[in-house]
């Protein structure tokens, strides 16, 4: 059995769009190969941050998590414009998520519901997003900085919409570049 280096709750983008998803990561490089850009197969906006956990947890955790799912019946999210985090330190580079209150209180509940499970993710506040890139070595905060408006031209003509189908637990191989990540347990919503 593949062993995890962490864990998370998280729905994946549509189909659909995973040919506009490789397209967008293909004009990052193009914008500057120092960016380091995501599993191209695997975009997805992550409800909920698992950590290590062990595999025995892992059937218990879907279950509190299939407890909940109604909440997100009908739930529509949107995904586009430019985002990143950490300000003058730019870390990550990714296409933000507008959602409605259901899917923050999708995030409180299952937050509550599975604290036993709990290893923090240095408390960020949540914020959902699809992550683009990774630009936190300084030779690529560089090109970051210097190319910032071309990478908000090409995120912000970004503009995807859907209902929320399923949740997964993923696993996530840290030790492959760019990062693996597998989905091990689906949970289609009714």
């Amino acid at each position: 059995m593949i062993s995890y280096t962490s864990y998370f709750i998280g729905i994946p983008m549509p189909e659909k769009y995973q040919q506009g998803f490789e397209d967008l990561q293909a004009d990052v490089s193009q914008i500057s190969p120092l960016f380091k850009t995501t599993h191209p197969k695997t975009p997805h906006i992550t409800a909920y941050y698992l950590d290590k956990q062990t595999q025995s947890a892992l059937p218990e955790i879907a279950e509190s998590v299939k407890k909940y799912l109604e909440i997100l019946n009908g739930v529509k999210l949107k995904v586009g414009g430019f985002g990143y985090f950490r300000g003058d330190d730019p870390k990550v580079l990714f296409l933000d998520v507008d959602y409605p209150e259901a899917f923050n209180e999708f995030n409180k509940i299952i937050s509550k519901s599975l604290s036993v499970y709990y290893s923090s993710d240095k408390d960020l506040p949540f914020h959902p997003h699809i992550t683009v890139a990774w630009v936190g070595d300084p030779k690529s905060q560089k090109a970051f900085k210097l190319y910032q408006s071309d990478l908000k031209s090409l995120l912000d003509k970004i503009n995807w919409s859907f209902k929320i189908t399923e949740v997964v637990l993923y696993g996530v191989d840290s030790t492959k570049k760019p990062e693996y990540l597998e989905k091990l347990i689906t949970l289609a919503l009714v």
